[in-house]
């Protein structure tokens, strides 16, 4: 996403200049930078006006635009000033920097203190003292800004703002802001507001108020922080919201990354007045959060951080960057590589309370598998914090005692460093915690954020248990902030933020040490005396830096508003500027500025402007030309400069007032083409009778030459155009066929990577522009990826080898199974293949075999039995094959009564001598029952009979007397059906017939299609048997 530098070519610049190192001497210096130019520069490293050579100890890297000086072994006579040189065509750019090497410290004795009394704070003789500093603030874009400090000591001190470390006049329009001097309310001292005017989303940043006179120097800072006004909902909701960023106008960069690791994209911008930023995914603006951080690096340049990428992640992100005078994007494609192993189960988001525990659980897919358990980067091991257990392939982390720094990112990695990812969110006073860590350079200003549930609450600040100052402490409604200006090593420490008994900690590491700038160069003027150069003079400045600094030069055409680097030079007096320094003819301003390790001046401009006229050189010329008949050639050059220029074919002019032309009708076609410093010709689908043709160019100052040649066509794949992917069934002839462009011409076979070797089962032959690849009968182990390869070229066959599908021959329709509590239930399926596999599912989910369910596998019969069935056993059985399946719906009653029928008392009435049948029908045939009458038990004999037939019980009396009158009772355990019987000596009624005298009262329920079996134990069998 870096800006590049335009079609006319750049002079080098340096987008990251080396940083000055300190090492103890034995260990490795290593010294980097970053520099851009077009065409590319060559980078050479020197020391001491020496260009060094690479050695066993020296060597000097590169990867791109990035450049490295790598030093092992650090000698004492290796310290010094190490200096980076980038060259192109267009100017040259110089960036140094030091190596110190260091011997280990002796101590020092600790300094004896005077102790003398301070006067009080504010009041009296001394070094500047705030009484009131200025408070952080979190705005809407387009509010005004007003920050206010007040200062006391004397001599009286003198304030000046800075934003970000740099004056306001740098960084703003003096439009933009006002600066209101007053006096301290109520008592001694100065105060100086910042007034800012319609905030913009740049404006964000650190501000700090310094205060110095004689005795000393106080400073104090704030945070302000604008944000984008939330956008309303439209009023129609059916209306399509517009696009939040304008069409690409160019196809994105691609960016691929591993699944679990860092993605981080830079976009580099620049204008005035400075431009907002705004990133986008997939057409939506994108806020921080915990995977997603947003901050602008030490180089100037707009970064977003995908931390610990998902496949969720991959999408378009947008850099929009917009000012005033316009907008620009800068866009890049994410692809997530996902690894061919992964988590089962992955894990998922959990929130929890604090002092509370919250639960990470995901699956492994072989129980053998190691992980470990991260939090961001940190490792977890297990202890009473953080409990890990391990149940089969699932991988199970309770964290204990919640607190805030709880909450966060957390992994779960098995081999390959495959991860899954989730979000532990920690529910309390706080809602945004401290980061982990805060590295801060020397004198840079270090701010600390904390958002809470409640607006208003007073938090606590401290450092090592020690309270922090109020004046660097501020809060505004849910957000508490701790600004600390131009920190010191003083000030690294454990920083903690408690709101109750909930509380957030922060590390604060203070590295380097951060020096003042330079000071700009002083005396510049610019003399013209000279036809086509300028000649620039300037002084040092004063007074003159303690370190090494260059001289870097830059250039303005007049009427644009863009600065460019011409070249770096080390010593001050005269430099002359020839036109040949200048891309195009126009009128040129200079500005100069001082450049050492602890960053520049500020500019200087030369009065006036020079006009410069450019000279062209060949800076790539032309390269002879090697193409296959029928295909394009195409003639390039760079040249110094824009220039028109005229194209020659066998000493024949090529026309060029039109972009494409022929030599004669009918012959050869061309185009002209021109595009900034270079120049085209393509010659249009070249013959066989076009070879050994000169094509030459000519320019003032410039003239080159170069020849065609016409090699045969090559050879090429004519079908298949596409890999091909079939599927066969085992003992089918499988033929692979590849087709090419010339006849004769040799391949070879490959499968998974591996060349084929021939045999009865693998045969390989060719026809003419046909190559063949047979297997007269495929089996399973055939499958794979074939290859037909030539030179340079392939064609993909995947084949899949499959056995034939298996089928289900019993049962073919849905089978209904019926049971009671504890009974055996077995279901059974009969396929036509006895290896073939089987799955079982109960209710859509796979069934595994445990001690209430067994699967049996007995021949081409496939079984699941539940030995003693349970009402949760029942419902929904699936035996599934291949693409078949059988269906099985099981019902298993918890039985509540032994007697079906009747269910209410039953009254007979009879004639003497009738045959009488009293029938009880029971649930299950195998229970027996008892017979009374009256009381009293009933026994068998030839006038009372006792039968049983499945379920049906009966007492039949085939001639019933009077004496038989009575009350019957059915009885099982604690039930009974009863009958009353009356015997009279005749029918009431005349209608009533004597003839064949019987009356039977059975009671029966319609008929259904039971299979009652008695097994030890009791079981109930359906399916296929």
């Amino acid at each position: 996403m870096k800006a590049g530098s335009g079609d006319q070519g750049s002079p080098p610049c340096f987008l990251r200049f080396p940083r000055p190192v300190r090492v103890v001497s034995g260990a490795e210096a290593e010294l980097k930078c970053v520099v851009l130019g077009e065409p590319p520069p060559v980078v050479v490293w020197e020391k001491g006006g020496q260009q060094l050579e690479a050695s066993e100890r020296l060597s000097f890297p590169a990867d791109g635009a990035e450049h490295w000086l790598l030093l092992s072994a650090a000698l004492p006579t290796d310290a010094g000033v190490y200096v980076c040189r980038a060259r192109n065509a267009l100017g040259e750019a110089y960036a140094a920097a030091a190596v110190t090497v260091l011997e280990p410290p002796a101590p020092e004795p600790e300094p004896q203190h005077a102790e003398c009394p301070l006067p009080p704070p504010g009041t009296g003789e001394g070094a500047p003292v705030f009484l009131t500093g200025p408070g952080s603030q979190w705005v809407l874009r387009g509010a005004e800004v007003v920050l206010t400090c007040q200062v006391g000591g004397l001599p009286e001190p003198t304030l000046y703002w800075e934003k970000d470390g740099m004056p306001l006049d740098e960084v703003w329009d003096s439009s933009h802001f006002a600066l209101v001097p007053g006096r301290a309310e109520g008592g001694p001292g100065v105060s100086l507001a910042l007034r800012i005017l319609a905030a913009r989303l740049p404006d964000s940043g650190v501000y700090v108020c310094h205060a110095r006179n004689p005795h000393g120097h106080a400073q104090a800072g704030a945070l302000l922080q604008v944000h984008q006004p939330p956008e309303s909902p439209p009023e129609d909701p059916d209306e399509a919201p517009e696009p939040v960023v304008e069409p690409l106008k160019c196809a994105p960069k691609t960016f691929w990354v591993n699944e679990g690791k860092h993605a981080k994209f830079r976009c580099y911008v620049m204008g005035k007045p400075e431009p907002e930023i705004e990133w986008h995914w997939e057409g939506r603006p994108l806020l921080p959060d915990r995977r997603r951080l947003m901050y602008r690096d030490r180089d100037g340049g707009f970064v977003l951080k995908v931390l610990y990428c998902q496949a969720k992640d991959r999408g378009l992100y947008v850099c929009a960057a917009r000012n005033s005078a316009g907008q620009t994007l800068s866009a890049v494609q994410l692809h997530v590589k996902e690894p061919r192993l992964r988590f089962t189960r992955p894990l998922q988001d959990v929130e929890g309370r604090e002092r509370g525990i919250v639960v990470l659980e995901c699956k492994v897919p072989n129980s053998r598998i190691p992980t470990a358990w991260f939090r961001e980067d940190q490792r977890l091991l297990p202890c009473r914090k953080y409990e890990q257990i391990e149940e089969g392939a699932v991988r199970r982390l309770i964290i204990h005692r919640l607190k805030a720094d709880d909450d966060g990112v957390y992994l779960c990695e098995m081999r390959g460093r495959v991860r899954t990812v989730a979000n532990v969110t920690v529910k309390g006073p706080i809602l945004k915690r401290l980061p982990r860590k805060l590295d801060v350079l020397e004198g840079e200003n270090a701010v600390l954020l904390v958002e809470t549930r409640e607006a208003g609450v007073q938090g606590h600040w401290s450092r090592d248990g020690e309270d922090l100052p109020a004046i660097c402490q501020s809060s505004s409604g849910h957000m508490h902030a701790l600004v600390l200006p131009g920190v010191t090593r003083e000030d690294a420490g454990e920083v903690t933020f408690s709101l109750g008994n909930s509380r957030t900690t922060t590390v604060l590491r203070v590295k380097c040490v951060k020096h003042n700038p330079p000071g700009p160069p002083v005396l510049v003027e610019m003399f013209k005396g000279h036809k086509n150069t300028v000649l620039l003079t300037w002084k040092p400045p004063e007074p003159v830096p303690e370190t090494p600094f260059i001289y870097r030069l830059e250039r303005q055409e007049v009427g644009s508003e863009d600065w460019i680097q011409c070249f770096s030079i080390e010593k001050a007096g005269a430099v002359e500027v020839p036109g040949d320094c200048v891309p195009s003819e126009g009128d040129y301003r200079f500005r100069v500025c001082t450049v050492s390790e602890h960053g520049r001046s500020p500019h200087v401009v030369f009065h006036g402007s020079a006009h410069l006229v450019p000279t062209a050189r060949l800076v790539a010329g032309l390269e002879d030309v090697q193409v296959y008949d029928g295909e394009d050639a195409i003639f390039s050059l760079d040249l110094s400069t824009i220039i028109q220029g005229t194209w020659f074919l066998n000493g024949e002019e090529l026309k060029s007032d039109k972009p494409e032309g022929q030599v004669e009708p009918g012959a050869l076609s061309y185009r002209i083409q021109q595009k900034g410093l270079q120049h085209r010709l393509v010659l249009q689908a070249v013959r066989h009778q076009d070879s050994g043709a000169l094509v030459g160019f000519s320019c003032p100052g410039v003239q080159d030459s170069a020849a065609l040649t016409i090699q045969e066509s090559p050879v090429h794949i004519l079908s298949p155009q596409d890999k091909v992917s079939a599927t066969f069934t085992t003992s089918e002839r499988v033929v692979l066929t590849c087709e090419l462009s010339r006849r004769h011409f040799p391949a070879s076979w490959y499968k998974d990577g591996q060349k084929v070797t021939e045999s009865k089962s693998l045969v390989v032959t060719a026809d003419g522009c046909k190559h063949h690849l047979i297997l007269p009968a495929a089996e399973v182990q055939d499958s794979g990826e074939f290859e037909c390869r030539l030179e340079g070229i392939s064609a993909f066959f995947g084949i899949t080898v499959r056995d034939p599908p298996v089928h289900i021959l019993a049962p073919q329709e849905h089978v209904f199974v019926h049971a009671i509590t504890s009974e055996c239930v077995m279901l059974s399926c009969k396929l036509d293949r006895e290896e073939a596999p089987v799955h079982w599912y109960k209710d859509s989910q796979e069934v595994e075999e445990g001690g209430s369910v067994l699967l049996e596998s007995d021949g081409p019969h496939r079984r699941l039995v539940l030995p003693a069935a349970q009402p949760l056993d029942g419902g929904e059985f699936q035996c599934v094959a291949g693409e078949e399946r059988a269906c099985f719906t099981v019902t298993i009653t918890d039985v509540s009564s032994w007697i079906v029928y009747p269910s209410d008392k039953v009254y007979v009435g009879a004639v003497r001598l009738e045959r009488v049948v009293l029938t009880c029908e029971l649930c299950r045939p195998w229970a027996e029952v008892r017979w009374t009458k009256d009381g009293k038990e009933v026994a068998e004999s030839p006038a009372l009979l006792l039968q049983k037939e499945d379920t049906v019980r009966r007492l039949v009396l085939p001639a019933v007397q009077l004496e038989d009158s009575g009350e019957y009772l059915c009885e099982i355990d604690d039930e009974s059906a009863s009958f009353t019987v009356t015997v009279t000596e005749s029918y009431q009624s005349q209608e009533s017939s004597n003839n064949n005298p019987d009356l039977s009262i059975l009671l029966k329920k319609p008929k259904t299609r039971r299979l009652w079996s008695r097994f030890p134990p009791w079981r109930r069998t359906a399916g296929a048997e």
